[in-house]
């Protein structure tokens, strides 16, 4: 197994392990943080998957950068929204801010 296969199997591992997170928790502060760890495995993937001859080219690096300002907006969107949701509701759990909704 060489250095990419191995980059690209963390990186899957990475997005599972994302993907439970927001499966398996009723915060909504961790399931942001699930979403941060699928991101991680999304730029391995992209930085892995632009590895040539050992070295990594500069359009899936720009892909990576590009993906990490994205990633860290979307994180900080989710968490303003998520503290106003608190403020209005009083708890984290999204499937008691789904009752008191209705």
């Amino acid at each position: 197994m060489n250095e990419q296969q191995l980059l690209q199997v963390f990186a899957v591992m990475l997005f599972m392990s994302g993907l439970g997170a927001i499966v398996s928790t009723k915060n909504l502060v961790k399931m942001i943080m699930g979403f941060q760890v699928m991101i991680w495995g999304v730029n391995l993937a992209l930085f892995a998957g632009g590895i040539v001859n050992g070295q990594a080219t500069l359009f899936s690096t720009s892909l990576v950068v590009l993906s990490i300002s994205v990633g860290a907006s979307v994180e900080a969107l989710a968490l303003s929204l998520t503290i106003l949701v608190f403020r209005r509701y009083g708890t984290l759990n999204p499937w008691k801010i789904r009752r008191l909704a209705h």
